[in-house]
């Protein structure tokens, strides 16, 4: 049967508690990754913060195609494509595309302007392109920008206001609007130690929307948090992250759109703060040796140079890192 004789199904959360069975399974097997955290989404936990819609094909009472929209509710120009999936008796029928051109048009309706999708899938990326979607600068990403603007473009625009900015303890509104800032190329080649984030100016960044579990697996244990800079545009301009050792110490990072720069040293405070209040006797950040601003402002802001920390890898080359520790005495 053709695409276009398949009925799509719009369902958001919260969704039947055997749909949303159905989905974690199906996505599960296609995948090959654990979707069981994705039950919030689905039971509508983040209805407050985004707005989600399930694009899905059904056959025989049982999903046979889906599409996942995510439109950031404080950043409504700004949304979210994944869980596009087709079962292997189901592909080469137009269900990806007619699902994909869906979504889009309803985000173009809606007035978005930039809908952001990850795909190491050639063959996914050719269909991608077909419907609108431009590769990223380092970035196994896409970018659909509704003015037909190509993605450089638009992030130069989007954050061209450079407007005043506050701290704030990271939230679910962020899963979206954290895309974009982490798909600028930074100066910094480590960007956050706590989770992984190396510049695209430097490697290829693998993730989209998977981008935002990094940072909520680092508080679901309680010994981790992070915190968000928001300019009072509504963009998010800077992300930042406590992470407690185990051995009475915190390992804190963060960074900053170069527009944005002044309130990195805020966000690095609310990290040791945090970090001060569970009882940590010391702080210390690992910087890339060859990051020679940052571990200039680290000092700036009295953390020292203790020695090696563990290297890291960009593509297969091993770059030093250097260990800056701060004391409650510091």
């Amino acid at each position: 049967m053709p695409a276009s004789e398949h009925r799509i199904v719009v369902y958001r959360p919260p969704l039947p508690p055997a749909l949303s069975d159905e989905l974690v399974a199906f996505w599960q097997e296609i995948f090959q990754t654990d979707y069981q955290p994705f039950r919030g989404v689905l039971n509508g936990e983040e209805s407050e913060y985004n707005q989600d819609a399930f694009y899905l094909v059904q056959e025989s009472g049982r999903t046979v195609g889906s599409a996942h929209l995510t439109l950031a509710g404080s950043n409504p120009e700004l949304g979210g494509l994944g869980e596009v999936a087709t079962t292997s008796e189901f592909r080469g029928r137009g269900l990806a595309t007619a699902l994909c051109t869906r979504a889009r048009d309803d985000f173009r309706q809606a007035g978005g302007q930039a809908l952001f999708l990850g795909t190491v899938n050639p063959d996914a990326a050719r269909l991608y392109h077909r419907l609108g979607w431009r590769k990223m600068a380092g970035a196994n990403a896409m970018a659909f920008i509704s003015d037909r603007r190509s993605p450089e473009a638009f992030l130069v625009d989007y954050f061209r206001d450079g407007s005043n900015s506050t701290v704030a303890t990271g939230s679910m509104a962020a899963r979206v609007p954290m895309i974009p800032l982490i798909f600028v190329p930074h100066d910094w080649q480590l960007m956050d130690a706590n989770t992984g984030l190396i510049s695209t100016r430097y490697a290829d960044q693998n993730s989209c929307m998977m981008l935002y579990p990094r940072y909520t697996a680092l508080a679901k244990d309680g010994f981790g948090t992070w915190f968000c800079a928001r300019s009072s545009h509504g963009r998010t301009v800077g992300l930042a992250s406590a992470r407690l050792d185990g051995a009475g110490g915190c390992q804190v990072d963060g960074f900053a759109h170069h527009c944005y720069q002044d309130i990195w040293e805020t966000l690095i405070a609310a990290a040791s703060d945090w970090a001060i209040a569970r009882g940590a006797t010391s702080c210390w950040i690992r910087v890339s040796r060859e990051d020679e601003q940052k571990i200039g402002l680290c000092e700036a802001l009295g953390f020292r140079p203790v020695g090696d920390a563990e290297p890291y890898a960009i593509g297969t080359r091993q770059v030093p890192a250097l260990r800056l520790e701060k004391t409650r005495s510091t």
